[in-house]
């Protein structure tokens, strides 16, 4: 069994993330008093052979304010085909493209052992039209 410490620098190398603290605040009393802020240093170009990249939109929670991406620490309601953002727990319709999603059948954001997913978004030329 790995150490705690360990598990941070294993996930670190693998998905090239660190963050300046491995929980978030519990109260916004315990967020006052942290001394170091929440940060995270990304490596974007880090090589992830066994994650290609998902080539559709991401799925963005509804509240105007919030727009977190969807997540596998999210709640997600399989039957109802919604599922509660993690940051501010607004309650969010799955697009039409996920129509046939469950438990078995989850699209990658759902999945656990991808912590991190690379998106490849379609921007339109403006040059073109």
């Amino acid at each position: 069994m790995a150490t705690y410490l360990e598990f941070i620098q294993q996930n670190e190398e693998r998905d090239g993330v660190r963050f300046s603290w491995n929980v978030w605040p519990s109260s916004r009393l315990e967020a006052t008093r942290m001394v170091v802020p929440l940060a995270c240093l990304l490596t974007p170009l880090k090589e992830r052979p066994d994650l290609p990249p998902v080539q559709y939109e991401p799925v963005l929670c509804s509240r105007p304010t919030c727009k977190a991406v969807l997540n596998p620490l999210c709640q997600v309601d399989y039957r109802a085909k919604l599922w509660a953002c993690n940051f501010c727990f607004q309650r969010n319709q799955f697009p039409p493209a996920y129509a046939g999603i469950s438990e078995v059948n989850q699209p990658a954001e759902l999945m656990p052992q991808f912590s991190t997913i690379e998106y490849m978004i379609q921007v339109p030329c403006l040059l073109c039209i």
